[in-house]
């Protein structure tokens, strides 16, 4: 199935690196690298393999992936050893100094607290010693980057643990932490079983983000919409459905597409290769998106990496990489005064 509608005939050259300055899904377990692991094995006192080959052979998703769930299995290395206060500080601490090493001028990090918590910790303690980490990473900066965190509830996860985290983000607000999000395996656990939860987090004005519209179709998405997202992670599914593209941009909501990962996991049917990446369906449209890693280690990638890969595909200008990096910038979880001075950070960045 060929979905390269309006592809352009040749593509440009063009540095990828002005364009990739904000990543608005980012996982940080899916993100941290091998010598991460070894330091955060040491700290825990966790058996992990020594070998860094054998390490990044079990972080990063096989060549052959066949479905999000597959993908998902990565993540349990890294979670086994983020366990203490310690590790978790380390964690987030070392892909902020990563991301600032790589050019990148802002990010929102996510996790999922509830993941954390089977050495003792609560949620709250989890969420506090990421923030620690979180600032120490910013200190140590050498390029302005900033970041803020994102608190992921989980699909299959308890409805109390949901709440809990959705309380935490209320608790952190403002203080290093932005927003709520639903991950986790969609086609198992749809996003209708969570109204309440989103329910909730409406009640308490917290900000919300969902994984949609990437292991399910375009119902998921609508539902992500009537739920309150301001963003939607994926929803790459709706390339076929002009509706439901009408409907995000009547709401100005954001899509934040991952093209490698998508492509891992299968996250649109029939489509296996880059050349095929419907963006171009939605930049026609002028939906709003913007361009993100999912996971650096897990994909194997970076921002840049990403962005280069539409540029060579023919299926980006730098016009279209602008235009995504304003609309990132504008569907931050900041404030307008935030956003504006990033819009200005960026402009240089891209001029030069």
């Amino acid at each position: 199935m060929k979905n390269n509608r309006n592809k352009l005939t040749a593509p440009e050259k063009v540095d990828a690196s002005k364009y990739a300055l904000v990543d608005l899904h980012l996982h940080l377990d899916g993100s941290l690298t091998a010598d991460d692991m070894l330091q955060m094995a040491r700290m825990e006192g966790v058996q992990i393999p020594t070998d860094r080959e054998v390490l990044r052979h079990m972080l990063i998703c096989p060549e052959v992936c066949q479905s999000l769930n597959e993908y998902l299995e990565c993540f349990k290395l890294p979670l086994s050893v983020m366990q203490t206060r310690d590790t978790i500080i380390y964690s987030m601490e070392s892909l902020v100094r990563r991301l600032d090493h790589d050019g990148l001028i802002y990010a929102e990090i996510r996790y999922a607290p509830q993941q954390h918590i089977e050495k003792g910790l609560t949620q709250d303690e989890v969420v506090a010693a990421s923030i620690e980490g979180l600032h120490r990473g910013l200190s140590e900066c050498q390029h302005g980057f900033t970041a803020n965190i994102i608190l992921s509830c989980l699909r299959g996860g308890s409805e109390d643990t949901n709440m809990e985290t959705v309380r935490m983000v209320k608790k952190y607000l403002g203080q290093g932490v932005v927003a709520m999000d639903l991950a986790g395996a969609e086609a198992r656990f749809p996003t209708e079983l969570y109204r309440d939860l989103f329910a909730y987090a409406r009640e308490l004005d917290v900000p919300i983000t969902l994984h949609a519209g990437e292991a399910a179709g375009v119902e998921s998405i609508h539902l992500a919409m009537d739920y309150g997202a301001r963003r939607i992670d994926h929803g790459i599914r709706s390339y076929n459905d002009a509706p439901t593209r009408e409907r995000i941009k009547e709401l100005d909501i954001c899509l934040a597409f991952t093209p490698t990962s998508n492509l891992q996991t299968k996250a649109v049917p029939g489509i296996a290769h880059i050349e095929d990446y419907p963006i171009r369906v939605f930049l026609d449209d002028h939906v709003p998106c913007c361009i993100n890693t999912d996971n650096i280690t897990v994909s194997n990638t970076t921002l840049k990496h990403e962005f280069q890969k539409l540029f060579d595909a023919g299926l980006l200008t730098p016009t279209d990489a602008e235009a995504i990096v304003t609309s990132a910038i504008r569907h931050t979880f900041i404030t307008p005064e935030e956003q504006e001075k990033l819009m200005e950070k960026a402009k240089e960045r891209m001029k030069q």
